[in-house]
């Protein structure tokens, strides 16, 4: 079971709708593979999305860290 579906819309455009999920007996085996590739791509962005929310509350303890601007303070940063 595939966690999104593939909508295409009336002018040929295709949205990723997270919400509904996709069984494997309701695709054929050509849409299969393009599921297939759209799952691989969507954990990898969900990763690097991941990352960067890593990043973000580690820059946001450094900003609020006490040590930290009293060094600044003090001009050693």
């Amino acid at each position: 079971m595939f966690d999104f579906r593939i909508i295409i819309c009336g002018d040929g455009t295709e949205i990723i709708d997270r919400r509904i999920r996709t069984l494997y007996s309701e695709l054929t085996p050509v849409e299969m593979m393009e599921y297939t590739e759209v799952d691989v791509q969507l954990e990898i962005m969900d990763r690097i999305a991941k990352r960067a929310r890593k990043e973000d509350e580690r820059k946001r303890k450094l900003a609020r860290n006490l040590l930290r601007k009293l060094a600044c303070f003090c001009g050693f940063v």
